[in-house]
């Protein structure tokens, strides 16, 4: 059975057997139901277990897996009791002692030593709870770095398999109460939901592992039902070919959707019938906790419904989404949500709220100036640099609202800019403009006014640089106008300036390595500008010439070193066999070969393969010969 469906009918069977009817349904209708199975007995867990957890939470044993039926998708609660430890191990477990020296970890490590094995060595597989053993942060620290060389020997895999999933479960519930194993529990729990998203555990058993079978109100409330909905749409993401794959067998989707539509009319028609206030309905969903994610939120898609259904129903008590999301979250924290939250599946909204929100301070007869304070843009730390663009190009994409709907405001708000702000503020504010047609060439001639005078004032092509904030524009800066502006502006200094001539060239070499790379690379993807990117470029290899950079360390620097076997096809690798010529020409006595620079960035037997599969392509597969031979001649 498909992993939405049946998530689908578990939550149908639950919230409509122990929730009279509060039924959340915003995933429901978006992922389907099933024809219901026969319900399978809970499990046995009763009200004493938080008692017994603090006597026999460490014991070990087998725990009898719960039959499921065929359809079922996934892996339900892993057998506990079951390392992998050979027999020689376990000898060497009972003989020797638990304190392990850190260089005989270090060792294990080098070889590789499964994390189960030295669990049992550290002896923490015995009855008592492992989270109070001291030896146990040693255990977590080795198995994670463990992890990073073998991912599939983690933590929680060994954990799992001693003690299975459910009661797992329940010792790090229990130790996140503890103060001194808080930390390393909350850790655990997190994996512990990615190990139950990569072996697909039933969304059902994690709903009764959550005790959301026993809530009988508010249960939008609880943060387990939230974490059980993110649970479940990570299993979908994760697992999109078997939802495909199962659903193709499923029959009767018609009439399942159809009960799917019914549920969520009923829960949308109490909420009307009652005068639920749109409000009320957001914090009954739990939505109004946090910001972060909120776009991804399986429950956005039941409260947009239900309040386009209130506002057509009760037209004077009208409520956006745009002024509750503001209520709870503030100005802030909506604006940059709106803008780094997105995805396919959200940008529609997004764009919608975002135009809400200039909407909503229009309404409510918000100057610029205000919008301004609201977003807190006239901060002590914005006096010289404005920090946030996302803030800052909200903020102008509003100025552009406001002055469409009141047009004679536009030369005193731009006259107000040069009393309130310095410099390069200003600057960045008049770059954000240019990108309205409204705004545009008002904000250039003030633009170009500028330059004018900072070239009067005799300022360096370097403080102009910086007072234009052409450092803040990004990695298309090369084919931006205002650039070809500054170049010559360069210019005009140094015509101005004889004897004080400055490159500009230096003034870009101020900007780090990886992004003087980044502006090439975009200037090279348009015709028009391939010419500056061709300029920067060189200017960039003649100075790591003239410092004499070993061309090993130039290919690091132009990130080939983890372009992995894309390195040889890499549009930057031909720039980097230019400076390898160069530099031997220029210095004979340090030259150095290809295959030398390359063996400085991989171990023989990854540059081995890695040529292998080059020569696959036949537009390198020449190139890739000659260098293998040239390796096996080492």
């Amino acid at each position: 059975m498909n992993i939405r469906a049946h998530f689908g009918t578990c939550f149908v069977l639950r919230l409509s057997m122990y929730l009279l009817n509060l039924i959340s349904v915003a995933f429901i209708a978006s992922t389907g139901l099933v024809e219901a199975e026969t319900p399978k007995e809970l499990q046995s867990d009763s009200p004493k277990i938080e008692l017994q957890l603090e006597n026999d939470i460490g014991l070990p044993g087998s725990k009898v897996l719960r039959s499921t039926s065929a359809g079922r998708i996934g892996v339900t609660e892993e057998r506990a009791g079951g390392l992998s430890v050979p027999p020689l191990e376990k000898i060497k477990s009972v003989l020797t002692s638990s304190k392990i020296s850190t260089e005989k970890l270090e060792s294990w490590l080098q070889s590789k030593k499964s994390a189960d094995i030295v669990f049992t060595r550290l002896h923490l597989d015995k009855r008592e709870n492992p989270f109070r053993n001291p030896q146990f942060s040693t255990w977590i620290k080795y198995a994670d770095d463990l992890s990073a060389k073998v991912p599939e020997m983690s933590a929680i895999s060994t954990l799992t398999r001693q003690y299975g999933d459910d009661r797992l479960f329940r010792m790090i519930k229990v130790a996140k109460t503890k103060t001194d194993t808080r930390s390393v529990a909350t850790k655990l729990e997190t994996e512990q939901m990615q190990h139950w998203v990569t072996t697909r555990k039933d969304p059902d058993e994690v709903f009764e592992l959550f005790k959301l079978n026993f809530v009988r109100e508010n249960i939008f409330e609880k943060p387990e039902f939230t974490t059980w909905v993110k649970y479940v749409g990570d299993l979908n993401t994760k697992h999109p070919e078997q939802s495909s794959r199962i659903s193709t067998q499923m029959t009767g989707s018609a009439k399942n959707k159809a009960i799917a539509t019914k549920v969520e009319n009923d829960w949308l028609l109490s909420g009307l019938q009652n005068r639920k206030t749109p409000e009320k309905a957001f914090l009954d969903l739990g939505l109004g906790k946090t910001s972060d994610s909120f776009l991804e939120s399986p429950l956005l898609n039941t409260w947009t419904k239900y309040i386009e259904a209130f506002n057509t129903r009760y037209p004077k008590e009208k409520m956006t989404m745009i002024e509750t999301l503001t209520k709870y979250f503030g100005d802030i924290d909506v604006t940059t949500m709106l803008h780094t939250e997105i995805s396919t599946t959200t940008i529609y909204l997004a764009t919608k709220l975002r135009s809400a929100q200039r909407q909503m301070w229009l309404d409510r007869g918000k100057s610029t100036d205000d919008v301004f304070k609201l977003l807190q843009l006239d901060s002590h730390g914005n006096t010289y640099h404005i920090v946030d663009k996302l803030l800052l190009s909200t903020w102008v994409s509003y100025v552009n609202a406001f002055i469409t709907k009141n047009p004679d405001k536009k030369i005193s708000f731009f006259l107000s800019l040069e009393e309130r702000l310095k410099e390069r503020p200003i600057n960045q504010i008049l770059n954000e403009a240019k990108i309205f047609a409204n705004l545009e060439n008002t904000a250039i001639n003030i633009q170009m006014n500028k330059i004018q005078y900072y070239l009067a004032s005799n300022k360096s092509p370097i403080t102009v640089y910086e007072l234009l904030a052409l450092d803040d524009i990004g990695d298309g800066i090369l084919g931006t106008p205002l650039f070809r502006t500054w170049m010559k502006y360069v210019v005009d200094f140094n015509k101005q300036n004889p004897h004080k001539q400055v490159s500009w060239f230096d003034t870009l070499r101020r900007e780090n390595d990886s992004k003087i790379f980044r502006m090439i690379d975009k200037a090279m993807e348009n015709p028009s500008t391939v010419s500056i990117g061709k300029d920067v470029e060189r200017g960039w290899l003649n100075s790591w010439l003239d410092e004499m950079v070993a061309p090993s360390v130039v290919f690091r620097w132009l990130d080939l070193a983890t372009a992995g076997d894309n390195a040889l096809t890499h549009p930057r690798f031909k720039t980097w066999t230019t400076y390898l010529k160069e530099f031997n020409q220029r210095y004979p006595l340090k030259q150095t070969t290809m295959i030398d620079a390359l063996r400085e960035n991989y171990n023989d037997l990854n540059l081995i393969d890695m040529l292998k599969r080059a020569k696959d392509d036949p537009t390198i597969a020449k190139h890739a010969t000659s260098l293998e031979n040239a390796l096996l001649n080492k």
